[in-house]
């Protein structure tokens, strides 16, 4: 029997070794641009074309390479990085493997122009599928050029599995920032079919953000510098108010490498507790300076996973370096008792000049041994009010027990509600029915089988949302005009999202005008759309967009219905009087779906009375 144990051909091990290093065009711009930074290059310019499927060229002005070293280069395991396994915990560059550029040399068509300063002449290289087809002197200016053509050309089956061009753009586009973001020192240019996305002179680090995400952000930039024995930490933070409810603008980096560290996040999340709602996220850019030998990068093909030494220590120098930072600038969470129904609770923290004057009401005549004097609503946790058109304090409580009350025991022969869709609910209301608010949140009232508890804000979404949908797929919204347009500033990804959905947008109500660089102007909303809701309900469609594959022409009218309800539903804390309950119980039962919303959260909850029942045993 013949041996079956044989080494395989170069060419076969360097495509495997790439099916882990280079997924998409993405993985080839992280890995070009992180070598023309390791080249100590003052300047790169990443060219796409047909977002990376075509063409990635990747050009730099940095130390360049002998003719021999080009041609090293594309050797696996090949690297000037390391010498030893010792270097291994002394990683201070980007790339060090050498796997990145014959991996890609097995995949695609590979042009190489590179110079050294002291060099007259440099050298050209032309590589495909792993094979030299050529090597000649060429005069060429200092640096690097690499040029990547016909991307997975030798692989057909990889490349049909890339995404959508929009998805490819953005990954390629998120693997670039997370190189320029730490490394301000350096100019960096991208562009794709011609057209510039990102175009970032060399400054410093908050100027460096500031050009990625807009000018917008700079006032909300608080700074962090945290130095300790074991690490320093430094960057900024932002203010809760520029927290949002999706990613986007999360950075941690250690040693100037991007990562990717749950366990941190949960840090920052902490030290925004009391400050932002449960579910938004704060914005933050946090550059980690630790020995190498405390870290290891090496546990992942991607090196965006990086295990740390002592990290529960670090976990606590992070939590207190951004509480001090928010401290700092008068942003401290307030104490928590009973804040329920607070209508102040849900704005984070109050603006420094402002005032808080607590008011008491009295009740005339008011005897604690006179059960009919008169008892406030408020004390049973229950009010009645205004707020579903206008908010107004209620006019009069309750006179005694048996009006506030009244409605909550079963009639002996009921008749049944005339609300359209109540039968699917299970249980009749009461013909008698009363409608109770409690905690400004839920609205309460009796039916057959117990108390039906419904979720104002979440019922009022449900409402809006089947509306706006029978709208948008019927006919054109008109849009309210603004008396003072709001300008919004996006990045230069989002900026483009929302040009490739404008049409879509303006079909919903919006009239959106380019502005200045990356910004738009916003002149009208949708109806029962304020201009100051319009960035949330966009950042909310572009977030749904970035994390749908293929074409989602077909769900963004959904996508729009569901963000305008979110937006326009009315606030918790909102009074609401017994007639506007009572109309949102109706338009409620009349929708197609009552029980949930259109993202699948619970609006109806029934309290059986069987369950109260067992409380007095």
């Amino acid at each position: 029997m013949s041996d079956i144990i044989r080494l395989l051909p170069d060419a076969v091990a360097n495509q495997i070794a790439a099916g882990e290093v280079v997924q998409r065009p993405a993985s080839v711009v992280k890995e070009l641009v992180e070598n023309a930074i390791d080249s100590g290059a003052g300047e790169i310019r990443v060219i796409l074309k047909n977002v990376g499927k075509s063409v990635i060229q990747v050009i730099d002005n940095g130390k360049g390479m002998s003719p021999a070293d080009a041609r090293m280069a594309f050797e696996r395991h090949a690297t000037s990085k390391i010498a030893d396994a010792g270097d291994l915990f002394n990683i201070r560059t980007l790339g060090f493997r050498g796997e990145a550029l014959p991996s890609i040399a097995s995949v695609a068509e590979v042009e190489l122009k590179t110079r050294r300063e002291e060099d007259e002449l440099g050298s050209s290289l032309y590589i495909s599928a792993s094979e030299i087809k050529k090597q000649e002197p060429i005069n060429c200016p200092k640096g690097s050029n690499f040029c990547v053509r016909n991307l997975f050309f030798n692989i057909p089956a990889r490349r049909k599995f890339l995404k959508s061009d929009q998805t490819e753009l953005r990954n390629a586009i998120a693997e670039f920032l997370r190189i320029a973001l730490p490394h301000p020192e350096c100019a960096l240019r991208i562009e794709n079919n011609e057209n510039v996305l990102y175009d970032l002179p060399a400054g410093g680090l908050r100027q460096r953000i500031v050009n990625v995400f807009g000018k917008s952000i700079q006032s909300k930039l608080l700074s962090i510098d945290c130095k300790t024995s074991l690490v320093t930490i430094q960057g900024f933070v932002c203010s809760p108010a520029h927290a949002r409810k999706t990613y986007g603008e999360q950075y941690f980096f250690v040693n100037n490498r991007f990562m990717k560290h749950t366990f941190f996040h949960k840090a920052v999340i902490e030290a925004y507790s009391g400050l932002i709602a449960p579910d938004a996220l704060p914005s933050y850019f946090l550059y980690f300076t630790v020995d190498p030998a405390l870290i290891d990068v090496n546990i992942h093909p991607t090196k965006t996973e990086i295990k740390f030494q002592h990290e529960t220590d670090f976990f606590q120098i992070l939590l207190s370096g951004i509480k001090e930072a928010l401290g700092k600038f008068n942003i401290t969470p307030p104490l928590d008792f009973d804040t329920e129904g607070d209508v102040t609770r849900n704005q984070g923290y109050l603006p420094p000049d402002s005032t808080y004057t607590p008011k008491v009401g009295l009740t005339p005549g008011y005897t604690p041994f006179n059960y009919k004097a008169g008892i406030c609503a408020e004390e049973s946790g229950f009010e009645s009010g205004t707020g579903y058109g206008a908010a107004k304090r209620p006019e009069k409580a309750p006179a005694n027990w048996e009006t506030l009350f009244e409605g909550l025991k079963e009639s002996e022969e009921p008749r049944q509600a005339t609300l359209p869709g109540l039968a699917e609910a299970g249980p009749a209301v009461n013909a008698r029915n009363s409608f109770l608010q409690m905690k400004g949140r839920y609205i309460v009232t009796p039916v057959h089988s117990g108390l039906m508890f419904i979720d104002q804000k979440k019922a009022h979404e449900r409402i809006l949302f089947e509306l706006y949908l029978d709208t948008l797929s019927s006919q054109k919204i008109s849009g309210q005009k603004s008396l003072f347009p709001e300008t919004l500033e996006l990045s230069a990804d989002d900026f483009a999202l929302i040009r490739e959905i404008r049409e879509d947008l303006e079909y919903a109500g919006f009239e959106l005008k380019e502005s200045e660089e990356n910004s738009y102007v916003v002149y009208a909303t949708p109806p029962d759309l304020s201009c100051a809701h319009a960035q949330e309900v966009l950042a909310r469609l572009i977030e749904h967009y970035k994390n749908t594959e293929g074409d989602i022409r077909e769900k963004m009218k959904e996508r729009v219905a569901l963000s305008l309800a979110k937006a326009a539903a009315i606030d918790y804390n909102t009074l609401l009087s017994s007639e506007e309950m009572g109309e949102m119980v109706d338009n409620l039962f009349a929708c197609r779906y009552h029980n949930h919303t259109a993202d699948g959260k619970t609006i109806i909850h029934i309290l059986k009375s069987e369950e109260v029942h067992l409380w007095f045993r």
